[in-house]
């Protein structure tokens, strides 16, 4: 279990800190001014350099990707309910991530206030859906797979 938490850990953090770096890149050439700004004035005035800023972001967001991959094996744990697994798993995250995304991108008005926590739910709620996704999946083939060993039972019994 802690190995496929770990991996999955890595992979994600090392995903999301890409992603941040293409994020980056799209808000650099939005601003326009010709500058690459990959962190907020807000965020970076906390470093002594632009550089430190960058790679504190960096290993935060990694840190959340991280969290949110490696607790994904919550919603493996079968004697739970989905909601007693999505519910865990909301906690851990929001723990983690929340601060993190207040700390990289305080929120300078309400409309801010409400764009972080309108990307907060969205991040998780996709993430929820993913999971809920991939379990239908597995159960509809493991439904499949009984009503084959039924019908080859009921063959051989005729």
């Amino acid at each position: 279990m802690l190995k496929k938490i770990l991996s999955r850990a890595l992979v994600s953090a090392i995903c999301c800190m890409a992603i941040n770096q293409l994020v980056g890149i799209v808000r650099s050439l939005a601003v326009g001014d010709g500058r690459y700004s990959p962190v907020t004035p807000a965020f970076e005035a906390h470093f002594a350099s632009p550089t430190a800023a960058v790679i504190a972001q960096l290993l935060l967001i990694g840190l959340v990707g991280a969290t949110f991959a490696g607790c994904s094996v919550i919603f493996e744990i079968e004697r739970w309910s989905f909601l007693r697994q999505g519910a865990l798993h909301l906690l851990i995250t929001s723990l983690v991530g929340v601060p993190v995304c207040l700390f990289c991108w305080p929120p300078e008005t309400t409309a801010g206030a409400l764009w972080l926590a309108g990307s907060w739910v969205f991040c998780y709620a996709a993430t929820w859906f993913s999971q809920y996704l991939l379990y239908r999946h597995r159960v509809r083939a493991l439904d499949r797979k009984i009503k084959a060993v039924n019908l080859e039972d009921e063959h051989e019994r005729h």
